[in-house]
């Protein structure tokens, strides 16, 4: 894929998505935190602390993007996911 993926991840879901953000899942169970480690076809592939593989996450569908101090920038929990 191109290295305007994250780009285009940007413009297409107005979400501040960067390589090497963090960002707070919330999945099944209890929130994981993890960090963004690139993307591909539309969809970010975020490495959860404690495992060993990334996951492929919507960028608009249960993430919290967090700045340095782990405030948040985006809660993209309420929104609904596209598509």
């Amino acid at each position: 894929m191109s290295s305007g993926n994250m780009k285009d991840i940007r413009r297409w879901y107005g979400v501040p998505a960067r390589r090497g953000w963090r960002v707070r899942y919330h999945g099944p169970g209890k929130a994981q935190m993890g960090t963004i480690k690139s993307a591909r076809h539309g969809y970010l592939r975020i490495l959860l602390d404690g495992n060993e593989h990334m996951g492929r996450f919507h960028p608009a569908w249960k993430l919290e993007y967090l700045d340095e101090a782990g405030g948040v920038i985006l809660d993209t929990r309420q929104e609904k996911m596209p598509g």
